[in-house]
């Protein structure tokens, strides 16, 4: 039977991974979703533990697959493809997962409860939705203000310019049956640092049908080593909170 919903997370096997899967637990839609979550290196030595502890508290209307492949895709840790966040994991999971609707949620970042069930409802008849962020601690889990800044969507934000606006992975629902000559590109890196993968696909995405929930439901870590960093703790304190970021437990930067 088919899934309403599939989550692509792609792992260095860090603590944060526990958060991001307990917000998909906690979901308020009760209809079937699939967790695929991909290995790409155990960064911290920790996937035994990892796994034990996501398998033990499943629901039962979610699915988990743990797929470690026993090496890595990504260049940065001795695979072949360029990008240095999973490398070709997004891709693979993207076509395998057993729905026609994937998200994807980076393994730092986290969901409000209502995130699945505001982005099925958008999705529908769309080729592919999103919603707002929240910028956060991920030391804390804390939430610290709403993202106005860069995931804003199509022709918004400081990107609209330069790049036509953006939306960054966690959270962004493909219906990957409108979009397969896409999902390559969640593999590959225009840049040296081994990012931008995002940009890559959100460059074609913008051109095509979608929608936006209009909620902010995706907490999306803060990490003082990314090179947006100074102009988001600008942003924040724009808008009259008081925050100090202290440096992100296992960065994967």
């Amino acid at each position: 039977m088919q899934h309403d919903l599939a989550i692509v997370i792609c792992t260095v096997c860090r603590e944060s991974l526990l958060r991001a899967i307990a917000s998909i637990y906690a979901q308020t839609h009760q209809g079937r979703i699939q967790v695929l979550i991909g290995v790409d290196i155990d960064a911290f030595g920790q996937e035994t533990q990892l796994q034990q502890a996501i398998l033990q508290e499943r629901p039962s209307h979610i699915q988990v697959n743990w797929v470690n492949l026993g090496y890595s895709t990504s260049a940065r840790h001795g695979g072949v493809h360029s990008c240095y966040y999973g490398g070709s994991l997004r891709t693979s999971l993207s076509f395998l997962a057993n729905s026609k609707y994937v998200m994807y949620l980076d393994d730092d970042d986290w969901l409000a409860p209502e995130h699945c069930a505001d982005i099925l409802r958008t999705v529908q008849g769309k080729k592919w939705a999103f919603s707002y962020s929240i910028y956060a601690d991920g030391n804390t889990s804390q939430g610290i203000c709403i993202d106005a800044l860069e995931s804003v969507g199509v022709g918004q934000g400081i990107y609209a310019k330069r790049f036509g606006g953006f939306v960054r992975p966690s959270g962004l629902t493909l219906d990957k049956t409108q979009v397969p000559q896409l999902l390559h590109l969640w593999s590959s890196s225009p840049f040296p640092q081994g990012d931008g993968e995002d940009r890559l696909i959100f460059e074609h995405l913008r051109h095509m049908d979608h929608g936006c929930t209009g909620n902010a439901s995706v907490y999306c870590s803060l990490d003082s080593k990314d090179g947006m960093h100074h102009k988001r703790m600008d942003f924040i304190k724009a808008q009259g909170i008081h925050y100090i970021c202290e440096e992100k437990i296992e960065s994967s930067r």
